[in-house]
């Protein structure tokens, strides 16, 4: 294993070393204000430095999560830096996702009719890592110049498709889902082009796990919500990867309800079974099991994508955790009603 390689592991753990535990779940329920929940982050948790300026009298929930989810970037670069120079196309996928994240905001504003009045929200950190100026967008306010300004990038081809006639609305879902398609499809022929054998195999069985969770999340919420039919729900997934087959996704995309779906997914190969009357919310189960996943993995393997692939998901779920209780104390839930939406 080359010396890159070893960094990343070692970094990876040193960072995991430093998870939240049970035990500081527990005294973050204890806290009945964000206040008290910064108080305990800052003093108590590795997240002490990303906090250290923000005064715990006058908290603003958003600009909470903002620095959460820089958090999350920054601990991302840090394990890039240690990264093998041939492998960083797959290290530098997830600046592509918050690149699309911004865009979609940006073509989101044109929709509101309140363009000029709002300014797109850009990330502090984002633009130093980007791979186009992303604070040119700012003075953008129409579509025909946003198509001008992105011609020359990997996003043109997807925001033309959606260029709009006359005054019409933007479908910004499927544009988003087509974005979406488009960074599974970069996503998978990246890790296929730059590793081989196990280290290919287990990485593809990791977002191929992520995108089957997110074609059942939608599945059910179709069926419970909408009561939509099979071919409008095909629609909206994606199932150009798969590790379970396509006529078990079949038979769960034909099943008549949402009580059926759970019934059908109890005997997939996910053996997921909830009674419907304790069905939180449907993200709550499958990002359990992606967590769970990638809990192991990160734990088992010795290869420098695999950890870095895993941590983040790890991490990305302790965040998903921590703003769980934020929102939860923002609206007064009693602690064992918030404790009810975390996964570790």
């Amino acid at each position: 294993m080359s010396f890159s390689s070893n960094a990343v592991l070692a970094k990876a753990r040193s960072m995991y070393g430093k998870h939240l535990t049970p035990e500081s779940y527990d005294e973050l329920l204890k806290k009945r204000t964000v206040n008290d929940v910064v108080s305990y982050l800052k003093s108590e948790t590795a997240y002490g430095p990303i906090l250290e300026g923000l005064k715990e009298t006058s908290i603003h929930r958003g600009q909470l999560e903002s620095l959460l989810d820089e958090e999350e970037f920054l601990r991302a670069i840090r394990l890039i830096h240690y990264a093998p120079k041939g492998d960083q196309k797959f290290y530098q996928l997830g600046i592509i996702r918050r690149e699309i994240a911004v865009l979609l905001s940006k073509v989101r504003l044109f929709n509101s009719d309140e363009t000029l009045n709002s300014e797109l929200d850009i990330p502090s950190y984002l633009p130093r890592y980007s791979t186009f100026d992303l604070y040119g967008l700012l003075s953008i306010e129409d579509y025909p110049s946003l198509l001008r300004y992105m011609e020359k990038t990997r996003y043109y081809h997807i925001l033309q498709k959606y260029m709009p006639v006359d005054d019409e609305k933007i479908d910004t879902n499927m544009m988003e889902l087509d974005f979406k398609r488009a960074y599974y499809k970069l996503f998978v022929e990246t890790v296929k082009s730059t590793f081989k054998g196990k280290k290919q195999k287990d990485l593809l069985t990791m977002i191929y796990t992520q995108i089957e969770l997110e074609n059942i999340t939608k599945i059910y919420r179709f069926k419970r919500f909408f009561n939509s039919k099979p071919e409008q729900i095909k629609k909206q997934l994606i199932l150009d990867y798969s590790r379970i087959p396509q006529s078990v996704m079949n038979e769960l995309i034909e099943t008549k309800d949402a009580e059926e779906f759970l019934k059908k997914l109890a005997s997939s190969p996910y053996k997921l079974y909830v009674d419907d009357q304790e069905f939180v919310y449907i993200e709550y189960y499958t990002d359990k099991i992606k967590y769970n996943l990638a809990k192991r993995y990160m734990r088992f393997t010795t290869d420098a994508a695999m950890v870095y692939m895993t941590y983040l998901i790890v991490f990305e779920n302790e965040v998903e955790n921590l703003k769980h209780i934020i929102e939860g104390l923002r609206y007064g839930e009693e602690a064992e009603k918030i404790a009810q939406l975390l996964i570790y």
